[in-house]
Formats: structure tokens, C-alpha cells, sequence
């Protein structure tokens, strides 16, 4: 317990600072998630209601599309393979970066925008390769903390949204550091206003 408390501590913030600056920069998104969160007419979250926040979700999805909270996910070589026509030995360590991977236009349109469309249902982009979408890593290797995660950003944010308006300055775009993976590196100045 305290492993995943403590780990989902650093990536949720991340994703909940990022979420922020991308409703900040784009008010519309803020609207209709304030709108989504008003409709439910609860102060705090029920665990059936997660699923209900279609838009949350979906800006969830793209922040962490984006910008993943883990900058790199290493796995092993399990026998001599071939990567785009290079030979790798087994047992060697591959680092995959995810800002790069999650941003190649064979998957993405338009990857560098921020879209949380490409997540509805018509759409779904990250259904493009089984692999477009990995903030989380993959298949048997999918960390354990993803539902935790989503449940802990989503109740944040949902009493955010409730009590709070923000903003950034016009033409603002985070300058970046690397903590355990892209973070705001001048602590993303945001205005917060009550409601």
C-alpha cells in the first residue's frame, strides 16, 4: 500500500499539473468539464461515478499522451530479436522514450495539438496500434496503479473544478524539466480564482 500510495504521490501530480495548465490554456475544455462535474451534483466523487466523466476522461487521457508522468520504460530483450533491422543480442536493456512514442504521426494526427477528441468514441486513436498508448507501459507490464491513479486525478480535479476558475497567460507554454519524466520546470504559473 504504501508502494502505490507513494508512487501514484509523483505521477499523479504530474498528470494533475499538466491536466491544470491544459485547462488553463484552453478554457472551453474547462467549461465543459465544470459543466460535466456540475451535473453530477455531488461534492465528492462515488466510486460508479468515475466512469460517468466521459470528458474527463478523454482530457486525462491526452495530458497523459502528451506528457507522461514516467519519461522512459526499460524492459529486457528475452531472446536475440531484430529491431527496425538491427540486431539486439538477448538480455539487452531497451529504453522506450514515451514523450517521442506517443507523439509519431503513423498513430497520431496532428500529435503535437492538444486533442482530447482523438479519446472519444468515434475516433479512438489509441486503438491505432496496441502500443499508441502507453503512458501506463503494456500488456502483462501495465503498472499496477493505472485505476488508482485515474480515481485519484479524477476526484481531485473533480473539486477543482467545483470551486475554482484558472487561468495562464496568453502564449504561455511550460518550460520543461525532468523529474521521473516532463515536468514544468518554473512551476507552472497558474491564476486560481474562486468561483
Amino acid at each position: 500500500m504504501i508502494f502505490v500510495l507513494m508512487a501514484a504521490h509523483d505521477t499523479s501530480t504530474a498528470t494533475l499539473s499538466m491536466m491544470a495548465y491544459f485547462l488553463a490554456k484552453h478554457p472551453d475544455w474547462q467549461h465543459r468539464l465544470r459543466e460535466e462535474s456540475l451535473a453530477l451534483d455531488k461534492p465528492v466523487l462515488d466510486y460508479d461515478d468515475l466512469d460517468t466523466l466521459e470528458a474527463m476522461d478523454m482530457v486525462m487521457k491526452e495530458t497523459l499522451r502528451m506528457f507522461a508522468p514516467v519519461g522512459q520504460l526499460f524492459r529486457k530483450t528475452i531472446s536475440d530479436t531484430s529491431i527496425q533491422g538491427r540486431y539486439v543480442p538477448a538480455g539487452t536493456l531497451i529504453a522506450l522514450g514515451l514523450y517521442p512514442t506517443q507523439r509519431m504521426t503513423p498513430w497520431w494526427s496532428n500529435p503535437d495539438r492538444f486533442d482530447p477528441e482523438r479519446f472519444s468514441a468515434e475516433r479512438r486513436e489509441d486503438q491505432s496500434h496496441k502500443f499508441a498508448w502507453v503512458p501506463f507501459g503494456g500488456h502483462v507490464h501495465k503498472c499496477i496503479g493505472l485505476h488508482f491513479g485515474g480515481m485519484e486525478v479524477k476526484t481531485i480535479l473533480h473539486q477543482m473544478l467545483l470551486r475554482y476558475r484558472w487561468d495562464v497567460r496568453p502564449g504561455y507554454e511550460p518550460p520543461l524539466g525532468l523529474g521521473t519524466g516532463p515536468t514544468p520546470a518554473d512551476g507552472l504559473p497558474i491564476r486560481i480564482r474562486p468561483l
